[in-house]
């Protein structure tokens, strides 16, 4: 009998080891949680799919953009996306996760931005770590404007709101998603003065990324990866 249960709660143990850890970025519709507390998204079903296709069991959470890199980097994390710095010993997916980061104002306080030179002087909020992802110009630019980093997408959009600050600096799939949900569509005026860059997701085991690397390949050829991105997200 103790054998029986020795061995029961081994094959326990190696079940769950078996499961693999993965972090998102907390920011809808990329990866959220519904009405219902459950984990929704672009992100999250395209990574769920392509971990499912594989036979790969795992657990999802959402976290801040700092903390996803935090626990990470201290591989705590088996999987993270998307994730745009380096990491030494780290393996790195093809990139598919594409952001188009945009700056906007309320549509009621029309502003001509046509360039990062245009931002100079103004009163701006960003998003963590934006100052580093965004390039030395646009780091060169805030030195002389009044800007702020900011985690919280609902206060971002109080701030812009309230008139606290006059632009928003963020992936217009966010700002869209959060301005069309809450302020109603037309609330915002985007000005596209950044490039577009795809993201990787990165993880700590090679067999992983090689997995996943293929997954991808076979959702993006079946179509199914667009008809994710297609999906209306309330």
């Amino acid at each position: 009998m103790k054998l029986f249960i020795f061995v029961v709660s081994l094959l326990c143990f190696c079940a769950q080891a078996s499961v693999v850890k993965v972090g998102l970025h907390d920011s809808a519709p990329w990866a959220y949680r519904d009405a219902q507390g459950e984990i929704t998204g672009v992100d999250y079903e395209i990574v769920k799919t392509i971990l499912q296709r594989e036979g790969i069991e795992a657990e999802f959470e959402l976290y801040s953009y700092s903390r996803l890199l935090k626990l990470f980097s201290e591989q705590k994390l088996d999987i993270a996306s998307p994730v745009a710095v380096p990491y030494p010993g780290a393996f790195y997916s093809q990139p598919y996760f594409t952001v188009l980061d945009v700056v906007a104002n309320k549509s009621t306080k029309a502003i001509s931005i046509n360039s990062i030179k245009d931002l100079t002087g103004k009163t701006i909020v960003a998003y963590q770590q934006a100052s580093e992802v965004l390039g030395p110009d646009f780091s060169a630019i805030i030195k002389t404007a009044h800007y702020l980093e900011e985690a919280d997408r609902q206060k971002q959009f109080e701030l812009l709101m309230n008139d606290r600050v006059q632009l928003m600096v963020g992936d217009v799939k966010v700002l869209s998603y959060y301005a069309n949900k809450n302020y109603g569509q037309g609330s915002l005026q985007i000005h596209k003065i950044f490039p577009a860059v795809d993201y990787p997701a990165a993880f700590w085991s090679a067999t992983l990324q090689a997995k996943f690397n293929a997954g991808l390949l076979h959702l993006i050829e079946s179509g199914e990866f667009q008809q994710i991105h297609n999906q209306p997200r309330l």
